[in-house]
């Protein structure tokens, strides 16, 4: 019986290294072969945003260096979540793979979401850019100073245009928090409804990045108070930065591209590397660079250290606001 036993283990055995053996040498050849068809880019926004444009370029030159098509899915709703939350029950064989940027962690922290970075293989951050302060030309404020000594005299009265659970909820966010006023904050889903209502003004103010805005301030249809980097934009450089008006707060948009959890390293080695050569092409920086947008590339590693950063500040910022216990 003793004998029976263990030579029904020895078997068992052999079956499970067997399994294992051609379970590594299926991702081998998986590695080997990669990429052999088209892979497909989820953009959890709407098309034609700031956000769609730029993923449509790093898409085109992605598909350039590694030989294959790389296909935009625009998967839109609440600010990222819908399309995102489709994301997780993808394959892990590098053929699904995700736009993201600093929503993930806003989603997150605020609760639109039960999931955060942690449920991503990371595999590079992109381009970096920061937000405008934008109201109706016809708005009687003139810059910051205007807007904040309005903002204290009526707390909770001027609305502030945001996605809720992206980075646009955090700029009022920070602003509230460095200049002690308090906005009503409205949510829009997306940019092109929260342009539209900052445009007509069914909103006294949101945040536009220059890419997204663009349009609208050749047109005059925009007017702009503040910018939220550290120092002006070359594309408005007659737009003070909020710092030089005394708001000390620094909001940016930053984008990368995430694979499903457990995805091979090789796998994420070969887009980071493809994605280095995307974002340094000289041409993908002019064209990123007249839309407002600065590129940002960091591997892999570099990437995950700068997602804890990010969080850190953000939970602190939305603390300081009040808009997290």
């Amino acid at each position: 019986m003793l004998k029976k036993t263990l030579l029904a283990l020895v078997i068992l055995l052999i079956l499970i290294l067997g399994a294992c053996s051609n379970s590594d040498e299926q991702v081998e050849q998986q590695v080997d072969d990669y990429p052999e068809e088209s892979i497909k880019l989820i953009v959890p926004w709407d098309a034609g945003g700031d956000t769609d444009i730029i993923f449509r370029l790093v898409a085109d030159g992605l598909s350039e260096e590694i030989g294959e098509k790389v296909v935009i899915e625009n998967i839109a709703g609440g600010s990222g979540v819908v399309g995102a939350q489709e994301f997780l029950s993808a394959e892990n064989d590098g053929y699904t793979l995700l736009a993201v940027h600093d929503s993930v962690t806003l989603s997150q922290l605020t609760g639109q979401a039960d999931f955060g970075f942690d449920d991503f293989e990371p595999i590079s951050l992109l381009t970096s850019d920061y937000d405008t302060v934008a109201t109706h030309p016809d708005s009687k404020w003139e810059d910051m100073e205007d807007l904040i000594e309005d903002a204290k005299e009526n707390p909770g009265e001027i609305t502030f245009a945001a996605s809720v659970g992206s980075t646009t909820q955090l700029l009022p966010a920070m602003i509230q928090s460095a200049a002690d006023v308090e906005f009503n904050i409205v949510g829009y889903d997306g940019t092109a409804e929260r342009m539209k209502a900052i445009a007509g003004g069914d909103v006294d103010l949101g945040g536009v990045s220059v890419a997204a805005g663009k349009e609208y301030l050749e047109d005059d249809r925009m007017k702009l108070l503040g910018f939220a980097g550290d120092e002006r934009s070359e594309q408005l450089p007659d737009t003070e930065t909020l710092g030089e008006q005394g708001v000390e707060a620094e909001v940016a948009t930053n984008r990368g591209i995430v694979a499903p959890q457990d995805t091979p390293d090789e796998i994420i080695e070969i887009l980071s590397e493809a994605l280095d050569e995307v974002v340094n092409d000289e041409e993908f920086e002019e064209k990123v660079s007249e839309l407002g947008t600065d590129t940002n590339y960091k591997n892999p590693e570099e990437y995950k250290e700068f997602i804890e950063e990010n969080k850190t500040l953000m939970e602190k910022s939305l603390k300081d606001a009040d808009l997290l216990d």
